[in-house]
């Protein structure tokens, strides 16, 4: 509508050029407004539901002065007033629903972050994707939930690891500060997130961070410049969980990446990819860079059945030593070699294919999620 509105009265040949100079003012205040302004004023993505009733407000100016035959000019003009109305209350109705159910709600440049508590158990949302959740119960509080179960790919590796004494792990993306739990005196931990309103929430609504005993550290940037800058850090594990809802940081995946990461492991050390997706199936993308790299690429699959605290995961495991992957540990776990397809091409700072690894839309159950068709 606004589209046609503006072609409709687009001025003679003579006027074009201011014509099209206050439309293209009117897109970058637009964008304006969304990008800078709307992050600072609103907690919530406001301006969708602002813009859904102004575009109705709008119609409703267009159409003011149309006719219906029979019925006359005030018939629509009725039924436009109580459309426009209707939207309006159902859009702030549902807005405010939202907003009362959530114990913090607050929105940055990267996003809106939630925190809620449900089922006896506070969780952090990015989006629309649980990033942790820990359970309230005092007595339970500080084992690991989601999607870094015990029994994940990631709790699995550190668990392995630990059987060699104190390690050095490093962590792209806090989160709720799930993987903290783990940490014991004496463990190194180094954790990378972009976002400050994610570290400011993980240390005051959440305690797995605070209460870790480790000797623990998070450095706030993107992850891939801040470790770039960085001498190699030696790290036993190498965790990579640094997803948006389920939007892909394809920087974080390509070949250049996956260098600089086993640059700070050390030579038998495990590189751990969160690669539970509801959209891409991302197993491919590192099977093909575990070629290019001569390692040894493993999938685990967890169901999260033994507890409703946990989450259903796909992780892949990185490494140059296969042993690792025959340690107790890992027995009874869903363990599958990582496989490309035929020419499946490297990912690189230069090239990605999103398209290629699509799932398929539509998913009947939990199995579907985890084995697609």
């Amino acid at each position: 509508m606004c589209h046609g509105e503006l072609a409709r009265r687009k001025p003679a040949a003579r006027y074009l050029t201011l014509f099209y100079l206050m439309v293209a003012l009117g897109g970058a205040l637009g964008g304006s407004l969304v990008a800078v302004v709307a992050p600072r004023v609103f907690h919530s993505y406001l301006e969708l539901p602002v813009g859904l009733v102004a575009c109705a407000v709008l119609a409703a100016i267009v159409l003011w002065n149309v006719e219906i035959p029979i019925l006359g000019v005030w018939a629509l003009r009725y039924a436009l007033v109580i459309g426009v109305g209707v939207l309006a209350g159902s859009l702030a109705q549902q807005e405010s629903l939202h907003a009362r159910g959530a114990r913090l709600l607050a929105r940055n440049f990267y996003g809106v972050v939630e925190v809620r508590d449900a089922s006896g158990a506070r969780f952090l949302l990015h989006g629309t994707i649980v990033h942790g959740s820990q359970l309230l119960d005092a007595g339970r509080r500080y084992r690991p939930t989601t999607y870094f179960g015990a029994n994940s790919g990631v709790g699995r590796a550190l668990r392995a690891l630990e059987s060699r004494g104190t390690i050095r792990v490093g962590i792209l993306g806090l989160g709720a500060g799930v993987l903290s739990t783990y940490g014991r005196p004496g463990d190194v931990y180094r954790i990378y997130e972009i976002n400050p309103l994610v570290v400011r929430i993980a240390q005051s609504e959440f305690t797995f961070y605070p209460h870790s005993p480790a000797d623990k550290r998070i450095l706030v940037g993107d992850a891939r410049l801040v470790l770039e800058r960085q001498a190699s850090q030696q790290f036993d594990l190498l965790a990579v969980d640094a997803f948006s809802s389920d939007a892909v940081p394809i920087h974080l995946l390509t070949r250049e990446a996956l260098a600089l990461y086993f640059r700070h492991l050390k030579p038998d050390g495990i590189l751990a990819l969160n690669v539970t997706n509801r959209y891409v199936d991302l197993v491919p993308v590192f099977a093909r860079a575990a070629q290019e790299f001569d390692k040894q690429a493993m999938v685990v699959r967890d169901y999260g059945v033994e507890a409703p605290y946990l989450a259903p995961s796909i992780w892949v495991l990185l490494t140059s030593d296969a042993a690792w992957f025959k340690s107790p540990n890992f027995q009874n776990a869903d363990l599958t070699r990582a496989v490309a397809p035929p020419r499946f091409r490297l990912w690189t700072d230069d090239y990605s294919n999103l398209i290629r690894i699509l799932k398929p839309i539509h998913y009947r159950g939990v199995f579907q999620i985890l084995r697609p068709d």
